[in-house]
């Protein structure tokens, strides 16, 4: 196994000495959000706000609980938490984006398809773009064609899009986080990896450049663009 797909890595001192970015992010996303913690003892604790130490050497949770009582609990005895339902503020994001984001793609590509060599650049991709916005008078905004041909699918398929994520996400349990299992061989409940492009490219970029800083001339290379 790779460290790369390692969530987190702790010692028998109860010290963690490697986190993933997926682990990170999702203590980002519980953060500050009520819900439950259930703990490897089989307690449940609900809470109206929970918070993460910074410190990953010793970790621990903040849980302010419903009678606005704060508590230190170490991270390493909570099975899992699970979460309100506002996490979903996430799939609506994500939703949106896939949507919005084929378009644009979609858009781009038509641009190339349909290119022609006797008229001016510009006009004819603005043609292309203009055909995702509505008609807005007051600006003139597309005020003589009217609402492009394409905006009209582009207002349908985002909300669709979102419902889908949404439902997605509920069927899979994404408010619910794992940390430590019960039992030495009993797997999490879901898969513990938040996927995003962003990283992934950052990810790859950095392992290029480790492997480009194991010579000399990688060295120099990479020391000119810092």
């Amino acid at each position: 196994m790779e460290i790369k797909d390692v969530y987190y890595v702790y010692s028998d001192f109860n010290r963690i000495f490697h986190h993933s970015w997926s682990f990170e992010e999702n203590l980002r996303r519980i953060k500050n959000r009520t819900g439950k913690a259930y703990t490897i003892d089989g307690d449940t604790l609900n809470f109206i706000d929970i918070k993460f130490d910074k410190d990953m050497i010793e970790p621990e949770i903040l849980l302010t609980t419903i009678h606005e009582r704060s508590e230190y609990i170490s991270l390493f005895d909570i099975e899992h938490i699970e979460t309100d339902f506002s996490i979903m503020t996430y799939s609506v994001e994500r939703g949106f984006q896939y949507s919005f984001y084929s378009f644009i793609i979609a858009t781009t590509l038509n641009v190339g398809l349909s290119w022609d060599n006797e008229r001016r650049a510009i006009p004819q991709i603005w043609d292309q773009y203009d055909n995702l916005l509505p008609m807005i008078s007051l600006l003139g905004l597309n005020k003589q064609h009217g609402t492009g041909v394409t905006y009209e699918s582009l207002t349908s398929l985002v909300p669709l899009t979102i419902l889908i994520s949404m439902a997605y996400d509920v069927f899979k349990d994404k408010n619910k986080f794992y940390f430590s299992p019960v039992y030495e061989n009993k797997k999490f409940g879901r898969s513990m990896h938040v996927f995003s492009l962003k990283q992934l490219v950052r990810s790859k970029l950095d392992s290029i450049i480790f492997r480009l800083e194991k010579n000399k001339l990688g060295r120099k290379v990479i020391g000119w663009f810092r």
